[in-house]
């Protein structure tokens, strides 16, 4: 035990042990409901629907998950298998391959290690997109949407990000929601009304209750 810590904390091993810790923090959090869904971008797939607007970082997310064939799957849980997958890779090169844990070597096997992940990654996730569809699909018939009123969930409703939660028999309906262009932002617990349905891109357009039509 004593051996894989010092691994651990290695000069070529400590960043990657640094980056578990922020998906350790996310997923404690979010298992006591601290934390939003949408966070870090979790929300990916209605970030297609933005109306052509350049967006490089979006651009680049989605490019990384066509690649990982995780299309449709939570980014953070991407993120997760791939860190996890990158760190232990990269354990396993250094024991093997630089028993110096010299700075050189260590960027190779870090490198080599993040071409294993990412395919052992795509291998992973995909038999996981089935699931999620499952989860985010409603069994059960729900009533029209567009004309119901319902509430943020999300810290902000933009013309790129958000959710709305609307009532439903059975079960809350989870909505992707976003804001007409030029529209000021909706802060979470704001309650809305969905006022139109864009069936491309699966988004909701809404607007505050109490605005004026």
């Amino acid at each position: 035990m004593k051996e894989i810590w010092n691994l651990a904390i290695s000069a070529p091993m400590l960043p990657l042990t640094i980056l578990l810790v922020p998906v350790a923090i996310y997923w404690v959090l979010s298992i006591i409901g601290a934390v939003d869904h949408d966070l870090l971008g979790v929300d990916m797939d209605g970030a297609d629907g933005d109306h052509g607007h350049d967006h490089p970082v979006a651009d680049g997310i989605h490019g990384v998950l066509r690649i990982l064939n995780a299309k449709g799957i939570p980014l953070m849980v991407v993120l997760s298998v791939l860190v996890i997958y990158l760190w232990g890779c990269s354990m396993l090169g250094n024991l093997w391959f630089n028993p110096t844990l010299s700075g050189g070597p260590g960027s190779i096997v870090c490198i080599a290690a993040l071409v294993v992940a990412l395919i052992l990654t795509r291998f992973t996730v995909a038999p996981l997109k089935p699931l999620f569809r499952l989860i985010q699909d409603d069994p059960e018939p729900a009533q029209p949407v567009v004309g119901r009123s319902g509430i943020v969930r999300t810290a902000v409703v933009t013309e790129r990000e958000g959710q709305v939660e609307v009532p439903n028999p059975g079960a809350p309906l989870l909505l992707n929601a976003r804001i007409a262009e030029g529209s000021t932002a909706i802060p979470r617990g704001t309650e809305v009304l969905v006022i139109r349905y864009d069936a491309d891109t699966g988004i909701h357009f809404v607007r505050p209750l109490n605005e004026p039509s």
